[in-house]
């Protein structure tokens, strides 16, 4: 199995600055788990946004708390130089949402919202090179092999031909955890996984911030970025 593992750079938002020249060129994602974005939206773009000073392509929001029952609600969500999709949870934890910076073209291709998990993915077209799909899934605490089946059949679809970048939140322990890299080896041969973050509880641990791509031609910087939003 060739397994890419990317290169853990940083961990504060001040260490982050040593490499954003690097980054500069290179397609970026952040991904944060906010608990509420509507409580939160402005502490995401006050004490990490704008404290990392950098013009990420995409932002994925996991556990937005977007519900379902709200949606008829004007809902002021936005971050200026991004375009806001989402996907709203119908329980009380969960939805994910995706800012796609303006500069890039994209298509919703799929949304999809149950009991065991919320998914959103794009596609953004490039006349260059390939082009790139983008998931983000956030798996609620149940269900855990009907999230393994959508992600195997996910990959089944995208992964053909296309740079996919997969993020999120899948509340996974680490023996499942292997049971997804092994999935995304079956479908792209390759894979580069970026190191995530654990959850600990007396009686469990699992882990939760994830990002998965079958890119291994681009060089990779990853880290864990430490700020108390949610």
């Amino acid at each position: 199995m060739k397994l890419k593992k990317s290169l853990y750079g940083f961990r504060l938002p001040r260490s982050f600055r040593a490499f954003k020249q690097s980054l500069k060129k290179s397609f970026s994602i952040l991904h944060c788990n906010v608990r509420s974005l509507q409580l939160h939206l402005e502490q995401l773009e006050t004490h990490l946004l704008d404290e990392l000073n950098f013009d990420f392509d995409i932002l994925g929001i996991s556990e937005t708390k977007i519900r379902t029952s709200s949606l008829e609600r004007n809902l002021n969500l936005n971050i200026p130089g991004y375009s806001f999709e989402f996907v709203p949870t119908p329980l009380a934890s969960g939805g994910v949402g995706m800012y796609i910076n303006e500069r890039l073209h994209y298509n919703v291709i799929e949304r999809i919202s149950n009991h065991a998990f919320q998914s959103l993915w794009i596609e953004i077209s490039s006349e260059s090179k390939k082009n790139t799909v983008c998931g983000i899934i956030y798996r609620q605490h149940n269900s855990p092999e009907s999230f393994l089946k959508y992600f195997n059949e996910s990959l089944d679809r995208y992964s053909n031909q296309k740079n996919v970048y997969i993020i999120g939140d899948f509340n996974i322990d680490s023996q499942r955890l292997v049971t997804l890299v092994n999935l995304f080896y079956s479908h792209c041969k390759v894979t580069t996984f970026c190191p995530p973050l654990p959850r600990v509880h007396r009686n469990s641990a699992t882990l939760t911030d994830n990002i998965f791509t079958n890119n291994p031609e681009q060089h990779i910087l990853s880290g864990n970025i430490i700020s108390d939003i949610s």
